[in-house]
């Protein structure tokens, strides 16, 4: 990263208080702040860890993680670039490889920026090391060397993606391949100015267009939504776009509404870029050598016939030194030299590329080969429909059909399926036409607006289970500390409070549903998270009897210590989205009323599918603001008033009051009970399913499948 860090000095130097990047919220960092923070970071890097070594980087996109990157690479150290919220699976797989290095991250940044600025130049880089998605289909972490980073960079200012006087905006993470390359390396070597985005929107693109933005960081996905929105952009000079194959459509009607040039760009996390489409093909970059091979294959590489669709293999001048394995040992990941993308492709007469497919998403249905990318593809061209993603639906074990989930242009209620099944008749072979399609409200996306495929468990898209927070509690430690003050304050009293305002049904309730639920008898294990006082755990004792084994779970010692006196045997303080338990240790996991106060429903109920044995099962109780208007204002003036002002009368405690108001803010502000299902079925849970009782009371169950 030499020539990186050189041309950060250089811009410090002759244009320091120019703006080279401005946070999602507003704060704007000079080349000399941003140089000044490296160097900082620089000094803490140098006390912290040996050269060479890593540093984990956790930063949410923006100046702090310019910084961070550069200051560490500036110590000759290892950045491992990782989200700003990291996965427990994430966490996982790091340890496994390097342990747990040093973190820089929201809160352990003001000690790292507080060291006093290094006077020494910058040390040999010792590269990076990046998060992929990876081409295997599942998580890794790639090394790259510091040359290779530099290549990177070199060849994206060399093609005039990024130049000197852009205004680039960005939704893509930094911590991503893609963000890392386009939204910190290029501006940084060119001396652009990048505006960070915290996610995609219309409106907040537009914004920026309209104030001068000159270049875009894009998705397909969100090439589409500019194209149909056609906002002004007076200044804009080029658009990126990554992630996934852009259909021809959309480039046009993009190019119909913009001025610039639309840069369709092919790369993977392991060799960098790989070529560049400018509409008329793709056009490997500089220092890129392409191949198309046979599938098939696996010791050895065998091109496939001109013309054919093959598996794009490539060998890079900034390609990966290795997968990260234990110990941050590097493994191979080349074969005869050249790196399987896992992507299909077709070369044109004209030595021209174009990517058609993913070989690990290609399937049979009646022994013939399905590409979903192309099924998507000719779905997509239809008027009516926004976006679309095909997968295989078993039917037995041996027997597959085409099924299609659409989401719908504005406008668009519903579809005519019979006559979309004609129309794709005349664009795709017999056995590819989707025998289902259900038309969904919005297909999964991520925040920069990349459509999600189904993800294997544990490894589901983040699913937070509110759609805002309080005002002041939008930061995840102060809502940690603030619902562990308030219910651990409220602990006395909150049995009183709730079974007051709930009738004394909460005992008679709870005991139904764990009956219910399956799979509770005497000698079984079950675990309560969010056990609060332990009214659940309690029932569930009775029922295991003196040979079974009741574990409660909850973050707030006053309730644990509520839940003891009510003699409850095992209490621990925990989390639900780190369950300090070992694989398959319980038959039945339950959560009671808690699911609001949790940070991503993913990863708890991924924990909750780690720990359960096979065949052990789920259930979630929780309440449901009614659908009917009337209902739900009705159920939200007593849940905001009449609860709380019975469960003080009851308990005789103040602190009630704001515990119940912040419950019921919290159930204003949940998602509705389709993305629970959602985020179970995700996590791996069969059969995952929701029953509403009284118009507001919720239970949710799923089954860990045997095997």
């Amino acid at each position: 990263m030499q020539r990186v860090l050189n041309a950060l000095e250089i811009h410090a130097s002759e244009r320091g208080d120019a703006i080279a990047v401005r946070d999602a919220d507003g704060t704007a960092h000079s080349w000399r702040a941003v140089a000044d923070g490296a160097r900082r970071v620089q000094r803490w890097a140098q006390k912290t860890v040996a050269p060479g070594g890593f540093v984990a980087v956790s930063m949410p996109s923006g100046g702090a993680a310019w910084m961070a990157v550069l200051g560490v690479a500036r110590a000759g150290c290892v950045p491992v670039l990782l989200p700003a919220t990291v996965a427990e699976n994430t966490e996982r797989m790091v340890r496994a490889s390097i342990g747990v290095p040093p973190r820089i991250d929201a809160s352990t940044w003001p000690d790292v920026l507080a060291h006093s600025a290094a006077d020494s130049s910058a040390v040999p880089g010792a590269g990076v090391v990046l998060l992929s998605s990876g081409t295997t289909g599942r998580s890794r972490l790639v090394r790259r060397s510091a040359a290779a980073v530099d290549r990177v960079a070199s060849t994206l200012v060399d093609a005039g993606l990024p130049v000197r006087a852009d205004v680039v905006a960005s939704c893509i993470p930094m911590s991503h391949a893609y963000g890392f390359e386009h939204a910190l390396l290029a501006p940084v070597l060119a001396g652009a100015r990048v505006h960070v985005l915290t996610a995609f929107s219309v409106d907040v693109v537009a914004e920026e267009l309209a104030a001068g933005a000159s270049a875009l960081l894009l998705v397909p996905a969100t090439v589409d939504a500019l194209a149909e929105a056609a906002v002004p952009a007076p200044r804009l000079r080029s658009a990126t776009v990554a992630g996934a194959p852009l259909p021809q459509r959309v480039r046009a009607r993009f190019e119909a509404a913009y001025p610039g040039v639309l840069v369709d760009l092919y790369g993977a996390t392991e060799v960098g870029t790989i070529w560049l489409d400018r509409g008329a093909g793709g056009v490997p970059v500089p220092g890129v050598q392409v191949r198309l091979v046979d599938v098939g294959t696996e010791a050895s590489l065998q091109d496939v016939a001109v013309s054919a669709e093959g598996e794009i293999a490539v060998r890079s001048d900034a390609m990966l030194d290795g997968i990260v394995g234990a110990g941050g040992s590097l493994e191979p990941a080349t074969t005869d030299g050249f790196m399987r993308t896992g992507d299909l492709g077709v070369r044109a007469a004209d030595g021209t590329f174009r990517v058609t497919g993913r070989s690990k998403l290609t399937f049979d249905v009646g022994g013939l080969k399905v590409n979903p990318v192309e099924v998507e593809h000719a779905l997509e061209s239809l008027p009516e429909v926004r976006a679309a993603v095909v997968e295989a639906q078993p039917v037995t074990d041996t027997v597959n059909r085409v099924a299609a989930r659409v989401e719908l242009r504005h406008g668009q209620d519903a579809i005519d399926v019979a006559s979309v099944r004609s129309r794709l008749a005349s664009m795709l072979p017999a056995h590819a036409v989707p025998r289902s399609i259900e038309v969904v409200a919005s297909l999964p996306r991520t925040a920069s607006g990349k459509i999600l495929r189904a993800v294997p468990a544990g490894m589901a898209p983040s699913a937070p289970p509110v759609v805002q927070r309080n005002a002041g509690l939008e930061r995840r430690a102060d809502r940690e500390e603030f619902t562990k003050r308030l219910f651990d304050e409220s602990a006395a009293g909150y049995d009183n409070s709730s079974g007051v305002a709930f009738l004394r049904v909460g005992r008679w309730y709870r005991r139904r549903m764990l009956r219910s639920a399956g799979g509770l008898v005497p000698g079984r294990a079950h675990l309560d998270v969010g056990s609060g006082t332990g009214l659940c755990a309690a029932i569930s004792q009775e029922i295991v009897g003196p040979t079974g084994r009741t574990v409660a779970l909850d973050p707030s010692t006053g309730m644990l210590e509520m839940a003891r006196r009510r003699g409850v045997r095992e209490t621990v303080v925990g989390r639900a989205e780190r369950l300090p338990f070992a694989d398959g240790t319980f038959d039945l996991v339950s959560m009671s009323y808690m699911l609001r106060h949790v940070e991503d429903l993913s990863l708890a109920f991924a924990e909750a599918h780690r720990v359960l044995r096979p065949g052990g099962r789920i259930v979630i109780f929780e309440l449901t603001r009614p659908s009917n208007p009337v209902a739900r204002a009705a159920f939200r003036g007593a849940m905001h008033w009449a609860v709380p002002a019975v469960g003080v009368v009851a308990s005789m405690r103040p602190a009630t009051f704001p515990m119940m108001r912040y419950w019921a803010q919290t159930i204003d502000a949940a998602v509705r009970p389709e993305r629970i299902v959602d985020a179970l079925a995700a996590a791996g849970f069969a059969g995952a399913r929701h029953r509403l009782e009284l118009g507001v009371f919720s239970c949710y169950r799923g089954v860990r499948a045997p095997g």
